[in-house]
């Protein structure tokens, strides 16, 4: 009798240990195949995680795009690996198949795969030339929307060297150098305040002091100059606001260019032209706004480069003769 119970409870344990083994083994192949990735994960797919995307929408989000399972697990490896339901939003580049630990990995630190483009934007550079250099590195960048959304910020995107994705967004681009103008002309506020003069009439003129010389010294020489002339009444007589609107330096400029009914003809209208002719640096915002005091009204750049002064036309008229024939 008590061998009969024995045998009985015996094989009601193997049997136990074999149900139990059985479902390991199911249980393992259910979570092996709902946690690799998908048969037909994308090539290189780039997925976004918006900031304030939850776990359960960012899971949604990943498996309409291929690129995991099952979200159930996704959410389950997140807790695992974060302690709570920790996702970082961003642009993530996927190149191959993973499995859905280590995406989870990945979304939980912020591991996003894309990688960076250096974009170089130098001082002076206009809206449009901005907008080329972008293009030139980014090939897939929406130059048109870009150039509608900053054009009204020409002057207020500051120059530096920028390191952007390859799926970089028009206004995002924009914001970036937008917010970096902001940053950096802190440093010149109490210079500007002192000057008297309103932020946009700085920023105009630095665009054009920029572009006249590349020396702090010759700047702020030449933005003496340029405000005395806009003080007693006489027109700047600059010439950088027509590359700005022709593509022309001055070598090329013709006499129709200078006789042509435009506000940024600055022999023609008084003042400064309507916008900034370009996005100037700190260095020449700072000239401009400390410029130096002279007794000169009148300057030019020799074929090297070098700028001649004279405090008379007439001084100005030999100046030319000398280093421009």
């Amino acid at each position: 009798m008590i061998k009969t119970a024995w045998q009985f409870l015996k094989r009601r344990y193997l049997l136990t240990l074999a149900v139990v083994l059985v479902c390991l083994i199911l249980g393992g192949i259910i979570l092996a195949i709902g946690a690799s990735a998908p048969t037909d994960f994308p090539e290189r797919a780039i997925v976004s995680i918006s900031p304030g995307m939850g776990l359960t929408q960012t899971a949604n989000v990943l498996k309409e795009n291929k690129i995991i399972r099952s979200p159930f697990l996704f959410k389950v490896f997140i807790v695992l690996l974060s302690g709570q339901k920790k996702i970082l939003s961003g642009d993530y580049l996927f190149e191959q198949p993973m499995s859905a630990l280590r995406v989870a990995h990945r979304v939980s630190l912020g591991i996003q795969g894309l990688p960076k483009i250096t974009v170089k934007i130098i001082e002076g550079s206009t809206i449009a030339q901005i907008g080329t250099k972008l293009k030139n590195a980014i090939p897939e960048f929406d130059l048109p929307t870009f150039l509608i959304i900053a054009k009204p910020l020409e002057g207020y995107l500051f120059p530096d060297t920028y390191f952007f994705y390859e799926n970089a967004k028009p206004q995002d681009v924009v914001d970036t150098l937008r917010q970096n103008f902001n940053n950096h002309i802190k440093e010149a506020l109490l210079a500007i305040q002192a000057s008297g003069k309103p932020l946009a009439d700085v920023i105009t003129m630095a665009s054009i002091v920029e572009r006249e010389a590349t020396s702090s010294l010759d700047r702020r020489i030449i933005a003496g100059i340029l405000w005395k002339r806009i003080e007693i009444g006489m027109p700047l007589q600059v010439d950088p606001p027509f590359f700005y609107i022709l593509g022309k330096d001055s070598a090329a400029l013709t006499l129709k260019d200078l006789a042509m009914d435009s506000p940024y003809n600055l022999y023609k209208h008084l003042g400064l032209p309507p916008t900034p002719i370009g996005n100037p640096g700190l260095e020449a915002i700072q000239d401009t706004v400390n410029p130096t005091t002279s007794k000169y009204l009148f300057y030019l750049s020799d074929n090297k480069g070098n700028m001649h002064y004279a405090a008379t036309h007439d001084g100005h008229l030999a100046n030319k003769a000398k280093y421009l024939q």
